[in-house]
């Protein structure tokens, strides 16, 4: 039987076990011992307060994760298969950047004409950008890198998953067999990324709008400046707090398009019940992953701006500048991307372990994945891994 929270997994994955209690640890469940004394007589162990020691074929073990271990096995996913997150993701993010300057291109024309004429109606104005075709670069080129985010991350979101959930069971996959895993979603990740983008920008266009009729409405009711100022804070601090909390909500729908292998529809509902009351944990853990890799973007960004401020002299928006600020903006894409892709792959990991028992599984395909690596001289040979939209364990 399954219920809201338990939905019965897909086919292929096997019967989810009933999980323990968080915090109750069923006796041999994670791989630990008793605590009984070791097999040559020694002194007996004495239990964990945190319950039996968990087996770790991978880069976490294989139990509920701390926000240490979440952050240590995205690290370590990358140093396991540098291939895949560093070299795959690094070129779905050049693909997509060179695409996007190219397109940029269009608008390049258009922007220098504008930016042409603004000596002549403000002279002052002018002085910030000498060279109109250079600022006309940069602003294309800012245009680009957030249309090369909206195209690269869904790829980039699929291969990390990809990536992150083999080397849990301690399984390294080749490029092509990551790609191979990855394919077949593309359609459906794209899509979720064209939703979630469209989705996003009409929920702030009516958020701001509405905040503004009732700042305006409470302005013209009471005349009072600090009520308006009172009211204006409120509305801002609800839209914040109304944006996080969706965005909580809808964070695992990329790893298990991936790797559940469903429709986006279901996808979105089954997100949602995983995400059911573990908000404030999911939403410390990605927010604090965010700002570590904006603060490691800005630590190769701006030494990078400066060198290209140092080519171009005293121009201001210079052509050192512009390929500066490329390489920099692909950088802290990679950065971001790489990191924090890791982090919701294995929050989706930890959640599903904590709600359905997904650790027993992982467990098994641990052992399935180590006798592969012996080879068919082993006590067992299955066969390779599933590929496609097939259930990723």
């Amino acid at each position: 039987m399954s219920s809201p929270d338990q939905p019965t997994p897909p086919s292929g994955w096997g019967e989810a076990p009933r999980p323990p209690a968080y915090g109750q640890y069923g006796p041999g469940q994670y791989g630990g011992g008793s605590g009984g004394g070791d097999a040559g007589g020694g002194p007996a162990t004495p239990p964990s307060p945190y319950g039996p020691a968990a087996s770790k074929p991978g880069v976490v073990p294989l139990r509920p994760l701390s926000l240490g271990e979440v952050f240590d096995g995205s690290f370590s996913s990358v140093r396991h298969n540098p291939g895949v997150m560093l070299g795959l993701v690094t070129l779905v993010v050049v693909i997509a950047t060179v695409a996007a300057t190219v397109l940029a291109q269009v608008a390049v024309p258009w922007l220098t004409g504008l930016f042409s004429t603004a000596p002549l109606d403000d002279p002052e104005v002018g002085m910030l950008f000498p060279d109109a075709g250079a600022m006309a670069q940069v602003v294309s080129i800012s245009l680009a890198m957030s249309l090369t985010l909206v195209v690269a991350q869904p790829i980039a979101e699929g291969v990390v998953t990809v990536s992150v959930s083999q080397s849990v069971i301690g399984r390294k996959l080749s490029v092509g067999e990551v790609w191979s895993r990855v394919r077949p979603r593309l359609g459906v990740l794209i899509g979720w990324m064209l939703l979630r983008t469209v989705g996003l920008f009409v929920g702030y266009t009516a958020a701001v709008v509405l905040v503004v009729l009732v700042v305006a409405g409470t302005n013209a009711a009471t005349g009072s400046t600090a009520a308006t100022v009172l009211v204006a804070i409120l509305g801002v601090v609800a839209v914040v707090a109304a944006a996080l909390w969706l965005w909580v909500r809808l964070l695992l729908v990329a790893p298990a398009l991936v790797l559940e292998g469903r429709g986006l529809g279901s996808t979105l509902a089954r997100a949602w019940r995983l995400t059911r009351g573990n908000y404030w944990r999911i939403l410390g853990t990605i927010l604090l992953a965010s700002i570590i890799a904006g603060l490691a973007g800005q630590v190769v960004g701006v030494p990078l701006a400066f060198a290209g401020q140092a080519v171009d002299g005293t121009a201001v928006f210079g052509w050192g500048y512009l390929v500066a600020s490329i390489v920099a903006s692909v950088l802290t894409t990679l950065i971001y991307l790489i990191f924090v892709s890791g982090v919701v792959a294995l929050v989706y990991t930890d959640v599903r372990m904590r709600r359905e028992g997904l650790d027993v599984r992982l467990a098994q395909a641990a052992e399935r994945a180590a006798a592969e690596q012996a080879g068919p001289a082993g006590p067992t040979a299955p066969g390779p891994p599933p590929t496609g939209s097939a259930p990723q364990w």
